[in-house]
């Protein structure tokens, strides 16, 4: 092991409060996951967790979140400390792409599966979501519900909007499923998006939505981690639709957010720790989640229902389906 990785790993142990070797039951599958912020973001880092725990509940696993709260000096130490620890490592958030590639090497024996990111660590499992295929649907509900007639919530004018956390690739992505699956409704939708640059600012978040409403977009898709909540709250003030991310978001204002764009971390999460558990992990392969493996896809809560005509929902079964069979390609963005 390189001196410099076995000192950061040092440091680590000592944050953690882990001691070297039996500090963990030796006969249990140990899994960490290693998040780039904190959980609490009611997205991308809770669903994660939300599989961590099922796999704790059901599989009888130990598990432990690793929390580097967007602290840089923190990625290469937790994720050492973590392979040295623990069978399994969950990575995510596209922060650790050169952290991974220092510590992965380091640790042969470890499993490590990094989310949502692309990479070539021989080792390292790779899980890559197609959101833009849950976008494509998220984009054709906005278009249908934004011309809706007899709906308060809306204007005539078919002017949608997304609303992003920082200007990544995955972020484009989902920008164009969302404005295709928009466009594919209604060639004449005009799909207005923005960046706010961090995934925790609520404020920004609500002031880029509302930029946008007073702009005509009634139905807005929020993809910016905790920034997004701002979004959402703008939605709840102002009156119009918001589109949630990652994991079910309906609960944060049930009268105004249509549905959520499901990445299924959680599910993901949960079948690598089993398939781990059962001896046929893939390692060093990429794992696909798509519409036609449920790995994304819209939230159907009680309110959600309520909110989307029974049409509609029916017209996005019908579109679920084409894309599934391979009548409707969804762009990638390049």
């Amino acid at each position: 092991m390189h001196k410099k990785t076995w000192c950061l790993l040092l440091a680590g142990l000592l944050l953690f409060g882990i001691a070297s070797g039996g500090a963990l039951a030796a006969d249990k599958i140990k899994v960490a996951l290693v998040i780039a912020n904190k959980l609490g973001d009611a997205s991308f880092y809770d669903s994660a967790n939300a599989g961590l725990e099922r796999a704790k509940k059901e599989l009888d696993i130990v598990g432990k979140v690793v929390e580097c709260n967007f602290d840089p000096a923190n990625y290469v130490p937790y994720l050492a400390t973590a392979a040295k620890n623990f069978d399994l490592v969950l990575v995510v958030g596209f922060e650790f792409i050169d952290a991974i590639e220092q510590v992965a090497p380091e640790f042969p024996n470890t499993d490590f599966a990094y989310f949502d990111v692309s990479g070539k660590t021989v080792h390292v499992t790779y899980v890559d979501f197609k959101e833009n295929e849950g976008s494509f649907l998220a984009g054709a509900l906005a278009a249908m519900m934004t011309t809706r007639e007899n709906d308060p919530l809306v204007n005539k004018e078919a002017i949608i909007g997304a609303v992003g956390g920082e200007d990544i690739p995955v972020i484009h992505n989902f920008f164009v499923g969302y404005e295709q699956g928009a466009k594919y409704i209604n060639p004449d939708c005009e799909v207005l998006t923005g960046f706010v640059g961090s995934w925790s600012d609520p404020a920004k978040g609500k002031e880029m939505a509302l930029n946008q409403y007073h702009n005509g977009a009634d139905v807005i898709f929020q993809v910016a981690g905790g920034t997004g909540e701002g979004v959402i709250a703008a939605a709840k003030e102002a009156n119009f639709y918001a589109i949630g991310v990652d994991s079910p978001q309906e609960y944060l204002a049930p009268e105004v957010v249509l549905t959520s764009m499901l990445k299924r971390l959680d599910n993901a999460a949960y079948d690598l720790i089993k398939a781990k558990k059962e001896e046929n992990y893939p390692r060093g392969q990429v794992v696909s989640c798509d519409l036609k493996n449920n790995g994304v896809g819209l939230s159907w809560s009680d309110s959600a229902l309520k909110l989307v005509p029974e049409d509609v929902r029916h017209r996005l079964e019908e579109l679920t389906q084409e894309v599934v069979e391979g009548k409707i390609v969804v762009e990638e963005y390049k």
